[in-house]
């Protein structure tokens, strides 16, 4: 969110934005590299950004093997029954499946004190369902005998383990929410149901299967503006206030001052907030760098010192900007991910219940997963609520982007706010390198030795020795800033843009926009 042209990169790179044919100065020079080099190396990306010559280097390890996509429906009440796929068995027991048009019955015979039972695809093709849009799981019928029911996504298939949702019992008609699961099944790779018995004969007969949705429901949303320069809303606090009420907004979001900064700097920044309160606007604490990761007690300390300073119920919330996505390495190691939800939880505990913690984070977190689950999910869990960069001026690509953050929310209770640009950005060029096993055909020779990637011309002659890694241009690409901040347009256009998002954003968790930041949007024409 802070001027980042790593964030921005981020941003773009998800979304496959901008796509040019510019020639970029690649070859001007051997490229330093001081990210952390994988010990495989499947692609490079150079970043140049404005008229740097001297790009950023990210790598990426080979490919994942993709998944199948899954189905997702729009049906507000979905039937499954009807499309339900292969029934297997497992564990060292006889079963037997008889489908009809009253359902489906299955029976099986345990052999020893083990558990075992039947595995039912949610779909005809075997492909996992997307369930994260629906509130509620329906599943009735009878039980023979006590049945355990659980839930499988894809990473639970693949480890063989599912969620228990319940025991049938008799004649049952179980209703399941499925925020109960949300926060251990990812409801977008929902695989199979299970159903199991431990040590004894199962028998049951499912009549109905369904998932319902929650109607859309149009809640009051704000709108807030983040603002860096504590120093500046502090000496003239009006022109802040004047603008946050020229648009209605209904919270600022106020960076906090050093650590190192006097006790007199810090009483300013309190009364500030006070002042924001006394006009009826939501006074929020802005924090977070990176390196929070490493040492969160710094942060926690700061969340702490700011606690005494103010009366109780003074500060509405504190938001977390912490970024740790610039980190070397962050996104090719877990353990850093664990830390990064770990200083989540050191802040939380420093503010001990006396104001709401927010999270921003990029649309593209709900990718990444830590322990199996995406880790946007994984933050939200932690948070009262989000405030998503959905950099973008083209308000069907907003709604998309944030789509997965904004399903969760609803499905789990938590918060969402959408976010747009005002701020000027450069333009950045990229090129993606991809390995190449013939030497001949490479452009680019990585060099773990003295951590440069050596450029050559194509057709030079190159001893291609077991340890060099040979690479080639595979493609590149352009990412234009007009596709992601308002810079340059009107006030009016900004105000229009937020208003549209509003009217047209029916998820239950959406609460409102946040403009990035308040000098960008002063910087526009009225």
């Amino acid at each position: 969110m802070k001027r980042s042209s790593a964030v921005l990169l981020r941003l773009a790179l998800c979304a496959g934005v901008g796509l040019g044919v510019q020639v970029l100065p690649v070859r001007a020079a051997d490229v330093p590299v001081s990210e952390p080099i994988p010990s495989t190396v499947y692609e490079i990306e150079l970043t140049y950004i404005g008229e740097r010559t001297d790009p950023t280097v990210s790598f990426s390890g080979p490919p994942s093997t993709p998944g199948p996509l899954p189905y997702r429906p729009f049906q507000p009440i979905l039937e499954l029954r009807a499309s339900l796929g292969e029934v297997r068995p497992f564990g060292p027991c006889r079963s037997r499946t008889t489908k009809s048009v009253a359902g489906i019955e299955l029976q099986w015979s345990a052999e020893g004190a083990v558990r075992c039972g039947q595995r039912i695809e949610l779909h005809q093709s075997g492909k996992p369902v997307d369930l994260l849009s629906y509130r509620m799981l329906r599943i009735r019928g009878r039980a023979t005998t006590p049945v355990v029911v659980g839930i499988e996504d894809l990473a639970g298939a693949r480890r063989e383990d599912n969620r228990t949702v319940g025991t049938l019992r008799g004649v049952f008609d179980l209703e399941i929410p499925l925020q109960q699961i949300a926060r251990e099944v990812d409801l977008r790779q929902v695989t199979a149901l299970v159903v199991s018995t431990e040590g004894s004969d199962g028998q049951v007969e499912l009549e109905k299967i369904d998932v319902v949705q929650e109607p859309p429901v149009m809640r009051p949303t704000g709108t807030g503006f983040w603002v860096w320069n504590y120093r500046q809303a502090a000496k003239a606090p009006e022109a802040m206030l004047d603008t946050c009420r020229a648009q209605s907004c209904s919270r600022v979001l106020i960076q906090l001052p050093a650590q190192s900064e006097d006790e007199g700097i810090w009483r300013e920044y309190a009364q500030l907030l006070a002042k924001v309160r006394a006009v009826g606007i939501e006074p929020w604490a802005l924090d977070g760098y990176p390196e929070a990761i490493q040492e969160p007690q710094r942060l926690a300390d700061k969340i702490t010192r700011l606690l005494r300073l103010v009366s109780p119920g003074l500060l509405s919330g504190v938001q977390l900007d912490i970024e740790p996505y610039l980190m070397p390495g962050f996104l090719q190691d877990e353990a850093q991910l664990r830390r990064y939800l770990s200083a989540i939880g050191t802040v939380k505990e420093a503010i001990q219940g006396r104001a709401s913690l927010s999270l921003v984070i990029p649309f593209w977190l709900a990718v990444p997963t830590v322990g199996g689950r995406p880790l946007a999910f994984a933050v939200m869990d932690l948070a009262d609520e989000v405030a998503v960069m959905s950099y973008r001026t083209d308000l069907d690509e907003v709604q998309d982007i944030a789509d997965d953050i904004l399903r969760y929310g609803s499905v789990s209770g938590i918060p969402v706010w959408l976010a747009v640009e005002t701020t000027v950005l450069p333009v950045e060029q990229h090129v993606v390198l991809r390995r190449e096993r013939q030497s001949d055909h490479a452009e680019v020779l990585l060099d773990r030795d003295h951590r440069l990637l050596r450029w050559r011309p194509l057709g030079e002659a190159g001893g291609a020795g077991l340890d060099q890694e040979w690479f080639r241009v595979h493609r590149r690409f352009t990412v234009r800033p007009e596709r992601l901040s308002f810079a340059g347009r009107s006030r009016a256009q900004v105000s229009s843009a937020i208003k549209d998002i509003q009217k047209s954003t029916s998820h239950r968790s959406f609460a409102g926009v946040m403009i990035h930041d308040l000098d960008g949007f002063l910087a526009l024409a009225e």
